[in-house]
């Protein structure tokens, strides 16, 4: 199972997230896990090439970890926004499909 941490803040916006696992969908072609990865890495990559923000993050065998600065200028956190509320909005559709191989947890930091 992957099992994936939202980290928001008091403004109600993600500033980190972690992936942690392998989904299991499948021995061969799993999906899930390819979405779950092609989704964060994405919105990773997004959140750095297109909304020009640097993020900390780390990756590994069935893991990535994101983190967003605290000092984001407020057009840089609109764009950064859009990638990572689709990304939760992805997310949350993909745990309605595949509830045994996806857990979402929700925190406030």
């Amino acid at each position: 199972m992957t099992n994936i941490k939202i980290y928001r803040d008091k403004n109600k916006n993600i500033v980190k997230a972690e992936f942690d696992g392998h989904a299991l969908f499948s021995n061969e072609n799993d999906i899930v896990c390819a979405a779950l990865s092609a989704v964060s890495y994405l919105t990773a990559n997004g959140i750095e090439n297109v909304a020009k923000v640097n993020i900390g993050y780390e990756t590994g065998d069935g893991y990535l970890y994101f983190v967003l600065p605290r000092d984001i200028d407020e057009d840089k956190r609109k764009k950064a926004n859009v990638l990572l509320e689709s990304m939760y909005l992805f997310l949350t559709d993909l745990q309605k499909q595949y509830s045994d191989c996806i857990s979402i947890s929700d925190l406030e930091v």
